[in-house]
């Protein structure tokens, strides 16, 4: 079993920090700074790639399993504020 969450960041376009703060948590980020040896780059992963079977779908749908989401739950919790979603639960899948 999944669920499948659909957001849209409406008030975002207001609080253009917390909209992406909510993406980098969301998707992870790189970020790099300079040595004296050179540029040095590392990757902070996003909860999407941290929990094994989640998927995006598309732009603002993203397909959970079932062992995830209280994790996602949390994230979208936390930014409610700034975000519209609908959670489905999927019980099965269509093939064609």
């Amino acid at each position: 079993m999944a669920y499948l969450y659909i957001y849209d960041c409406v008030a975002a376009r207001e609080s253009n920090a917390r909209r992406v703060s909510f993406t980098k948590e969301l998707y992870g980020f790189t970020y790099s700074w300079k040595t004296k040896s050179g540029m040095k780059t590392k990757r902070k992963i996003g909860l999407i790639e941290e929990c094994m079977g989640a998927e995006p779908v598309t732009d603002s749908a993203i397909l959970v399993p079932d062992s995830c989401k209280d994790q996602f739950d949390e994230l979208f919790v936390y930014y409610r504020d700034i975000l519209k979603i609908k959670i489905f639960k999927v019980e099965s899948e269509v093939y064609l």
